[in-house]
């Protein structure tokens, strides 16, 4: 299908068109004494035919027809040789080109379908492959570091958790973990498979930001060397009420883990009907004998047990509500059997009889005794998970929420010397239900594996209606605001130098966003497996091309100026010939 003509060269058509009819008119003027012959007309159309094809050579004319386009081989990191020779046998002038990152691929206007070979393009140039048919071939497989998990940021005295898979690993080698100096703290050694899955975990000694390093070592070098960014915040101390009915190994021992973590502990124990025993712990000064909203809004946490809060009068539990849904104040209701017979009407949980006693967590073997119920699945119930298991749940209110536990005598576990995990236990409890710090600015990391020059993706959320953001180096980052959810904005920094940058919102000086940019040689398999994995969901795994293939364009084609020679040779020709066949 073809549209109008077109003149390729369009800066002299007029003059030429004029000059034409110049030249034309010469030669009707020089051939006029033959007008009463026939061969006049037949040299008058040849001279006209003459002159055009002259102007045509001169204008190039083309016309606008629908063209394909054709195919093209993209190479990313990772290709395997094989697969391009395999493609140039089949298609033989098939155009080939190496992606580069940040860099816009130049075959893009000239092929709609794509043969795309090795890991695939970064996340951030994806959209160069917008309406094109790709088909993902893959590349070599990744070895090395694949998946290294570990919290980025934790308070002092948690336990940091790090869980890593090694793909390829050989035997004879050995996976150390050291600390920030490089003194090993944890050592693994390889066996000869296909995969391996490690393990580790450690409690950090000092607050402060830290680069922790996971090091593969043969018996005479470095294999290689990863660092593992931690933050590792001191924590502020919670506030903390303890009401029991009466004394229990329970309370004593959470009261004194609070006390020893520097905590502000008031604990009430009630002696006999009207008369308590106050305790107070670092700092704690106040005695408290009925619920009101002024004296519990102070608060982060109450600890109370079953009895304890059953027996709670009208207006003390409509005042500890109110602190709940409007200050943010966190509930723990210390179980007992009671608990779990309680109806919708007096107690926010519900609960299914598992006949379960017992369960481990980690890879201790020490048992932990549980009532046997388990929490029922109900709308707004979150489980609070230890290993995986749920050992506590709560349930949101506004601000604040109400938790609760299906453990029972978790200080055996101190008396078993399992210290350690009776600390993790109770800090991932009680700070999933303790009063939350309220921050002006909340951070969120979008690019997993930050690095310089390279787009550094987040988010942050804040109810602050005009924010601005500013780097270590002072200079303002633009932010776009979401249109659906107006108190999310999002933004885009491209970080300058390795190690620890820092992102601060204008009007939040308390709150700034610390995150750790990588070495071009660090964690490159993990960046070729999320590279690999990001272009598999984009493109399949099938080898086969993705839809929305054969994007027709109108290009401009020029007629071929061999026609318009023919005809002015011709024409020429005749002219030149035909006073010699008179004579």
């Amino acid at each position: 299908m073809s549209d109008v003509v077109v003149f390729m060269n369009q800066n002299f058509p007029w003059p030429l068109v004029l000059i034409g009819l110049l030249l034309w008119t010469v030669f009707i003027w020089k051939e006029w004494s033959q007008r009463k012959e026939r061969r006049f007309w037949v040299k008058l159309a040849l001279s006209f035919f003459a002159i055009v094809s002259l102007i045509m050579i001169i204008l190039k004319p083309g016309i606008h027809q629908k063209t394909t386009n054709g195919k093209g081989i993209v190479l990313t990191e990772g290709y395997r040789p094989g697969q391009v020779d395999s493609l140039r046998s089949i298609y033989k002038r098939i155009q080939t080109e190496a992606y580069s990152k940040g860099r816009t691929l130049s075959m893009l206007d000239n092929v709609d379908t794509l043969f795309l070979l090795g890991h695939g393009l970064e996340a951030f140039d994806l959209w160069q492959l917008d309406n094109k048919s790709v088909a993902f071939l893959g590349g070599e497989n990744v070895e090395g570091w694949t998946s290294i998990s570990h919290g980025s940021k934790i308070t002092l005295g948690e336990e940091l958790h790090v869980n890593a898979t090694y793909v390829g690993p050989k035997e004879g080698h050995w996976a150390i973990l050291t600390d920030n100096g490089g003194n090993p703290l944890d050592s693994l050694p390889f066996d000869e498979q296909e995969e391996q899955l490690f393990e580790f975990n450690l409690k950090p000694k000092a607050s402060g930001q830290f680069v922790y390093h996971l090091l593969v070592k043969n018996e005479e070098d470095v294999v290689s060397d990863e660092p593992l960014p931690i933050q590792v915040e001191e924590g502020d101390p919670l506030k903390v009420l303890m009401v029991n009915t009466f004394p229990t190994f329970e309370t004593k021992y959470l009261k004194n883990f609070l006390t020893e973590k520097g905590h502000e502990v008031l604990a009430r124990t009630q002696l006999t009907k009207g008369k308590y025993k106050f305790e107070y712990f670092n700092g704690a000064s106040k005695p408290i004998y009925g619920f009101t909203e002024a004296n519990l809004k102070d608060f982060d946490i109450l600890i109370v047990d079953t009895d304890s809060y059953m027996g709670l009068g009208r207006t003390s539990k409509e005042a500890m509500e109110e602190v709940v849904k409007n200050s943010g104040l966190g509930i723990f209701i210390q179980p007992n059997e009671d608990l779990f017979g309680l109806s919708k009407r007096q107690s926010p949980f519900q609960f299914n009889r598992d006949f379960v006693t017992e369960l481990n967590l980690g890879d201790t073997d020490q048992s932990l005794q549980k009532y046997p119920y388990g929490f029922q699945e109900t709308v707004g119930t979150q489980h609070i998970l230890v290993d995986s298991i749920p050992v506590a749940a709560y349930v949101p209110m506004q601000k604040g929420k109400i938790g609760t536990s299906v453990l029972q005598s978790t200080y055996q576990m101190v008396l078993d010397g399992q210290e350690a995990l009776y600390a993790y236990l109770w800090t991932q409890i009680l700070n999933g239900i303790a009063k939350g710090r309220e921050s002006l600015v909340d951070w969120n990391a979008m690019t997993q594996v930050p690095r310089v020059d390279e787009p550094f993706e987040f988010v942050l959320r804040t109810s602050l209606n005009d924010v601005e953001v500013i780097t270590d180096d002072g200079v303002r980052i633009p932010l776009l605001q979401n249109s659906v959810v107006p108190t999310q904005w999002n933004g885009i920094h491209y970080p300058r130098k390795t190690g620890w940058n820092q992102l601060r919102a204008f009007n939040d000086s308390l709150a700034p966003f610390s995150y750790y940019v990588f070495g071009d040689g660090q964690l490159v398999p993990i960046s070729k497996s999320k590279t690999l994995e990001t272009n598999l969901r984009e493109f399949g795994s099938e080898n086969t091309f993705t839809p929305s293939v054969s994007r027709s364009n109108k290009a401009l084609v020029p007629i071929s100026p061999l026609w318009f020679y023919f005809l002015l040779l011709f024409c020429l020709g005749w002219l030149w010939l035909e006073p010699k066949l008179r004579l």
